[in-house]
């Protein structure tokens, strides 16, 4: 069932942050939590800078590493840039003394036709987000549209603080701990087919050998990982928020970002 011929190529290996061939769980799991928002229960007010985890960089240094690891658009395109020039939004004068003052009066020339005239390549693909744009253009398969649904909903349902209708039906125990039993009580099962079963019931489900059946490739497994997190970064870092804060929920729950990512392989290779 492993899909790493999937990922061989090399716009796809040019994504691994770490550009490491080891998978070190602990390591990345750490990293995975500082790109993470600090997304706090609304029970509270919330202030949160979605560029925190490049605060420790100069501006334009973190700007430019925000856009090219998580897409973030940072400022106005080029075209942009020269539309807002020729609307008089951008001074001539005020130009021509930026350009001067950087290089010099003799490349001033030089550097006006390639600000206002010269073609450049477009920005980069952010990293985050190849793989699963690879799972659409090769299998025809969206995985987020087969997994979420669910998986929010047992989310909702776990994390619940009253508001529903019906109680989770397994509170005093962690999230994974809560599935695991659900799974074991109930006539009906939350997969479709008996792999992803007998996996939570038979195995201790390590989230490297769950990775190693859907992607193969070690070297590859923190990226997909960043791309599986980040398409739901807001219920990602509110987990995350929990876990170390679970004084931020009124009726407190035991979940993790590792237990969340263990479910969400195990129903991906269930969809899969």
């Amino acid at each position: 069932m492993a899909t790493h011929s999937l990922y061989k190529p090399v716009d796809i290996i040019q994504f691994n942050l770490m550009n490491t061939p080891l998978f070190n769980e602990h390591d990345v799991l750490h990293k995975l939590k500082h790109y993470l928002p600090a997304q706090a229960s609304l029970k509270d007010f919330i202030h949160h800078n979605t560029l925190h985890a490049f605060q420790d960089r100069k501006f334009y240094d973190a700007a430019r590493e925000a856009s090219a690891i998580l897409g973030y658009r940072v400022s106005l395109s080029l075209q942009e840039y020269r539309e807002q020039f020729k609307d008089g939004y951008i001074k001539k004068e005020i130009l021509e003394r930026l350009i001067t003052s950087r290089y010099s009066a003799s490349q001033l020339k030089l550097w006006l036709d390639k600000v206002l005239d010269q073609n450049f390549p477009s920005a980069a693909l952010p990293r985050i987000g190849g793989f699963r744009s690879n799972w659409k253009r090769a299998f025809r398969i969206d995985l987020d549209n087969l997994v979420h649904p669910l998986l929010f909903r047992l989310l909702c349902g776990y994390l619940d603080q009253g508001i529903s209708m019906w109680s989770f039906p397994v509170q005093q125990k962690d999230f994974f701990a809560a599935i695991r039993e659900m799974e074991h009580m109930s006539f009906s099962s939350l997969f479709r087919r008996p792999r992803a079963k007998k996996l939570l019931n038979e195995t201790s489900c390590q989230i490297a050998d769950l990775l190693k059946i859907l992607v193969g490739e070690e070297s590859l497994y923190e990226q997909y990982l960043f791309d599986q997190q980040f398409a739901h970064h807001g219920w990602s870092g509110m987990v995350n928020v929990v876990e170390s804060q679970p004084e931020t929920l009124l009726d407190t729950r035991i979940i993790s970002i590792k237990d969340l990512i263990r479910l969400e392989l195990l129903m991906e290779i269930d969809a899969l």
